[in-house]
């Protein structure tokens, strides 16, 4: 029974956190990136009006998402279609069959997934935060390392990542003052 309601709060948490990030006009699938950087949504609904669903089967290890559009139902291989966004979520990306959200466009694009945890009995959920240098670049997991090697050759970024960040713990934190996360502050001030 705890099992079952520590299962039940994550789920609700999930949803929570999902639908604060983001209320969006339009839900829909990107087939490409070229398509999301020009808008072109496929299985298009306008959120205030219609309604569809965008169906993951992570639960069942699935490689494609479902989307239930107009009463049809599609299969799309995950590895074929850069990624979907939908009423209540930011845009999510796939890579190796695997989504990740949308946080933050800049230098570097960043983005999360919230993963399942457990320590003893209890259940949490934690956000791993990714980036790619481009949005349709490849995910790495957020850390010192590999923003190092994702710009060998920026080695003012690099200094200036060794004296902001003690850890790779802290590299996700967000600058409130400069409103986006400090990683891209200080690869935008490397730039100058």
């Amino acid at each position: 029974m705890k099992k079952q309601i520590c299962v039940l709060k994550t789920v609700l948490f999930l949803l929570i956190a999902l639908n604060a990030a983001s209320q969006n006009e339009k839900s829909g699938v990107y087939l490409t990136f070229k398509d999301y950087l020009s808008n072109k949504l496929t299985y298009e609904i306008n959120c205030k009006t219609e309604t569809h669903k965008i169906k993951l089967n992570e639960f069942l290890n699935k490689s494609y998402i479902t989307v239930v559009h107009n009463g049809e139902k599609f299969n799309l291989n995950k590895d074929s279609i850069y990624g979907f966004i939908s009423c209540d979520e930011p845009l999510a990306r796939f890579q190796n069959k695997e989504h990740y959200y949308l946080d933050e466009k800049g230098g570097v694009w960043i983005f999360f997934r919230l993963e399942g945890k457990s320590s003893g009995k209890t259940f949490y959920t934690e956000k791993i935060y990714y980036f790619s240098v481009k949005g349709d670049g490849k995910l790495m997991e957020l850390s010192i390392e590999n923003l190092k090697s994702a710009f060998p050759t920026n080695h003012k970024f690099h200094d200036m990542l060794d004296a902001q960040f003690n850890s790779s713990a802290k590299i996700a934190e967000y600058d409130s003052f400069h409103k986006m996360y400090k990683v891209n502050h200080l690869l935008e001030e490397a730039g100058k």
